[in-house]
């Protein structure tokens, strides 16, 4: 038999429990179960038996052409339209064909979706799609292969090869389960492309970049929470690398956390340690446990991140760094430029740089950019060969508008320390260093070291009687103030 419409008006209990029931390719499984009450009473029973079509012997009803609405009073909650409807004999389930304009109405705004073929079990109430569904609300717009509804929890569980737009981003899933109440949901696999800021250097462009995102299992804790956690991710924007077992972005709060074991990359500095939380209101962003990093030479800056294993380095006392001179000859010019090479800070920029530390706090707004090291700091730089400079300090202050290194110590005690391959070292209250491009600046505070020098025209007897001149204080470009050593 053929029916061009049905409207179905009833008290507020009992449309929900229509509604719902043909709207169940996405979100409305009550329009089954209403379904599933109206042929209970079977008030074609008298018909269907004369049609001139032949119906499979389990088909109790068939309907073509169906349009479903449902209503709360006068308004409308939901409706659809099914080329064919089937209610088997039994009265336990109900097929709709190629449903199409379907509109529901939740919490979380109206539904649209389109399928194939849908399956309502009046018994268990799940709902179940298959041959192709599409889906679209204010969090979705994808295709999927099929999708299940279960009336009781009110999960939507899309399944196979999701594509399309989730949380205004590219998505490739395999999975996605989502609330119809909250708003939440979970995907993954996952790979999703879209603007987000996830990094620092978000903050100096117009929009947010554009990030390229892969987890084993994303999740949203809703629209209230606005809260996005990815497990096992891997995030890129180009131009920096995030590696993490727990990425965890609040947008209420603008407040990013990784934790688990982190990893930075990027073109100037790799970075990793136990947690990273980026507070991007306040412009700051903080690295803690175990923090290594290494800062790559200025010819590799513009190099494109990649993930890349780091070179190993383990904190080490003063002691245990001893320099080691060149066994082979040098000419004097030689040894003047090797000893002008590691001395100067012209060339802090050519070289990489290993540093360890237990917290970085990094405030990176423009115009005030300063972080603030702390945690026993120290770093090693690798130059020409076995040449090396290394440094020690209690905590460490780097401008980033100066461009200035300053390693600091507690109060009253000289923990700042430099030491270098060839013998050099220098011991002060605090060492400012530059860290510009072609600036040889250095800066100490009182001071006690000792500089080596192969310069043969001092007689080696007058090394021995000269007598080193009081610590008096502060000194600049050259070594510093305080006693020197030859």
């Amino acid at each position: 038999m053929q029916a061009r419409q049905i409207k179905i008006r009833k008290t507020k209990a009992a449309l929900r429990n229509i509604v719902l029931g043909v709207l169940g390719i996405a979100a409305a499984p009550y329009v089954y179960s209403a379904i599933g009450v109206f042929v209970t009473t079977d008030p074609f029973v008298g018909l269907y038996k004369r049609s001139t079509k032949p119906i499979d012997d389990n088909i109790g009803i068939r309907m073509d052409s169906v349009e479903l609405r449902d209503f709360s009073g006068a308004r409308l909650v939901s409706s659809a339209y099914a080329d064919r409807v089937d209610v088997r004999r039994d009265r336990q389930a109900a097929t709709l064909y190629r449903v199409k304009n379907g509109v529901y109405s939740t919490e979380q705004g109206p539904i649209n979706y389109s399928a194939q073929n849908a399956v309502w079990n009046f018994q268990t109430k799940l709902v179940t799609v298959t041959g192709g569904v599409k889906v679209k609300n204010k969090d979705l717009d994808i295709d999927a292969k099929g999708l299940t509804f279960d009336d009781r929890s009110d999960l939507l569980k899309i399944q196979g090869d999701v594509t399309g737009q989730m949380y205004k981003g590219a998505v490739i899933a395999s999975a996605v389960v989502y609330n119809m109440k909250t708003g939440a949901a979970d995907a993954g696999p996952i790979e999703w492309q879209g603007k987000v800021a996830l990094g620092p250097q978000d903050d100096n462009i117009a929009k947010p970049r554009k990030w390229d995102i892969k987890s084993s299992h994303m999740k949203s804790l809703g629209s209230k929470t606005d809260t996005y956690i990815y497990e096992n991710a891997t995030a890129s924007d180009g131009d920096l690398i995030l590696v993490a077992p727990l990425v965890q972005q609040n947008k209420k709060t603008d407040v990013l956390t990784a934790s688990g074991g982190i990893s930075y990359y990027s073109g100037k500095a790799d970075i990793t340690a136990d947690n990273c939380v980026v507070y991007r209101k306040e412009k700051r962003v903080v690295v803690t446990g175990h923090v290594f990093m290494y800062v790559k030479p200025k010819a590799q800056e513009d190099d494109p991140p990649k993930i890349e294993k780091l070179p190993e380095f383990k904190p080490v006392t003063p002691d245990q760094v001893v320099a080691t001179h060149d066994t082979k000859p040098l000419t004097k010019e030689e040894a003047k430029a090797k000893e002008e090479e590691l001395r100067s800070s012209k060339n802090f920029r050519e070289f990489p740089l290993v540093v360890v530390s237990n917290q970085i706090e990094y405030w990176y707004a423009k115009g005030s950019r300063h972080a603030v090291i702390t945690g026993a700091p120290q770093g090693r730089q690798a130059l020409k060969g076995d040449e090396w400079r290394h440094i020690w300090s209690h905590s460490a202050f780097y401008d980033g508008e100066k461009e200035t290194l300053k390693l600091e110590s507690q109060q009253k005690a000289l923990e700042a320390l430099m030491k270098n391959s060839l013998g050099d070292h220098l011991r002060s209250d605090f060492i400012i260093v530059s860290t510009k491009e072609d600036d040889d600046y250095l800066e100490s505070g009182i001071s006690d070291g000792t500089i080596y020098s192969s310069d043969d025209e001092i007689p080696k007897d007058d090394k021995k009687k000269s007598t080193p001149p009081p610590a008096t204080g502060p000194g600049k470009a050259g070594g510093g103030g305080g006693t020197v050593k030859v």
